[in-house]
């Protein structure tokens, strides 16, 4: 066998496609763009990113941010009351959520934005597989703030007001409480990214589902212990609530791995 088909052969099969050095490809990354112009587009892209993420969190101030508030305070009761103690507290608060909102609503658009940007650097097979993972990123992303609402946090507000009785009363202040969620939903937005981030490592090479399958022991600590790390609170009952999504979505990933032979 020579040489050439010897390393065809040791190349990932995912990314053979990529590396056929087809003509084509080549010349796509064979036309230079100024340095001025990279600069003025990425300026342009930026700018256009930040305005329109401005201009939806700006809406979502106005018209619904106190519908937020109160989905809010739903996780802990109806009867529940927040308290601020600074006088810009409940300003920023809101202000906060509504740029969370923001960005979850122009997310596509953002992707967008820098697949945009990057996409003339890449040849015609990489654009493909790039075109492929923004999808599930994006739907990643939200299903990790879905998790964190729908599950994460509902446990976390039984788990914290259960310590309420005769003598103590829950009067949480509004800017510790929202800052608590919004970090808990993008926390868990970008920690549902591992699959691709580790299948995207298994087809450039740099790891093995086997490799990972003999540290899965190493996995799950460092799970808690990035969770722990990662979460606002101290408590091992925040920990643990994110760090058990961080296993299965690393058993996922090992499954990911081996159903593309790598």
């Amino acid at each position: 066998m020579s040489r050439i088909e010897e390393d065809t052969g040791n190349t990932p099969p995912v990314l053979q496609e990529v590396e056929s050095g087809n003509p084509d490809d080549e010349l796509d990354r064979d036309r230079p763009m100024p340095v001025e112009e990279h600069l003025a587009e990425l300026r342009w892209r930026l700018g256009l990113s930040v305005a329109v993420w401005a201009l939806v969190s700006g809406l979502a101030y106005v018209f619904y941010s106190r519908h937020f508030l109160e989905a809010i305070r739903d996780l802990a009761g109806e009867d529940f009351r927040f308290i601020y103690t600074q006088p810009t507290e409940a300003f920023f608060a809101f202000l906060n959520m509504s740029m969370v909102v923001g960005l979850f609503v122009t997310l596509p658009f953002l992707v967008c934005q820098a697949v945009l940007f990057v996409s003339p650097g890449l040849t015609r097979g990489e654009r493909r597989w790039v075109l492929r993972m923004v999808p599930f990123s994006i739907l990643l992303f939200a299903g990790g703030g879905a998790f964190a609402w729908y599950v994460a946090l509902p446990a976390m507000w039984r788990f914290f007001l259960g310590f309420q009785g005769e003598a103590v009363v829950a009067m949480w202040t509004i800017g510790h409480v929202v800052g608590f969620v919004v970090t808990m939903v993008v926390l868990c937005g970008l920690l549902f990214q591992m699959p691709l981030v580790l299948l995207f490592a298994s087809l450039i090479g740099l790891v093995h589902s086997s490799t990972l399958r003999k540290h899965r022991r190493i996995a799950i600590f460092a799970a808690f212990v990035v969770a722990a790390v990662a979460t606002p609170t101290p408590d091992a009952v925040t920990a643990a609530v994110v760090a058990i999504p961080i296993v299965l979505l690393f058993e996922v990933s090992l499954l990911l791995m081996r159903l593309i032979g790598r």
